[in-house]
């Protein structure tokens, strides 16, 4: 956990530019919605850092279609493998099959109930005062989510000399 903390403070002082910007932006706006800005950070690859839309975080993150929430949830829940797939395939059928057949050896890092979850936390991030901003980390084996409070810095300019 601590470490984790670490990488993310790491992070956010080698990508300063780009967090001053969405904080602005998540200012300025006058009410939440899934347009609300959130940055998403990508220590590795071309495009690191991006300010993206909240509900457009699937658009920029492999993920699971909702057809296997409920495997992911199992899964997490500690049951096998084995065992969820067929608690799945009973429940949900040719829908869930469907979805399972398209991951193709795919490995999306996260599930869409990961990303309802981002929205939930952005939510409560926008509600606070100060404002908090909704910070997503890419880090290619794993996805991880934070707030980061958005203080207003005003910066006063000297008055100009009579």
């Amino acid at each position: 956990m601590d470490d984790l903390r670490t990488r993310h403070e790491q992070l956010l002082e080698s990508h300063h530019g780009a967090l001053r910007e969405a904080a602005e932006r998540l200012l300025a706006e006058a009410g939440w919605s899934l347009a609300t800005t959130a940055l998403l950070l990508t220590p590795a690859g071309a495009d690191r850092s991006r300010l993206v839309a909240v509900g457009d975080l699937g658009r920029w993150i492999d993920h699971l279609g909702p057809d296997l929430d409920t495997f992911v949830r199992l899964r997490r829940q500690g049951i096998a493998t084995e065992a969820a797939y067929a608690q799945c395939q009973a429940l949900e059928g040719d829908s869930f099959l469907r979805a399972w057949g398209g991951l193709q050896g795919r490995h999306p890092l996260v599930s869409h109930d990961d990303l309802n979850g981002f929205a939930v936390l952005s939510q409560k991030g926008f509600s606070r005062t100060p404002r908090n901003l909704l910070v997503v980390v890419n880090w290619g084996d794993q996805v991880t989510a934070f707030l980061v409070a958005c203080d207003r810095q005003q910066r006063e300019e000297p008055l100009p000399a009579p």
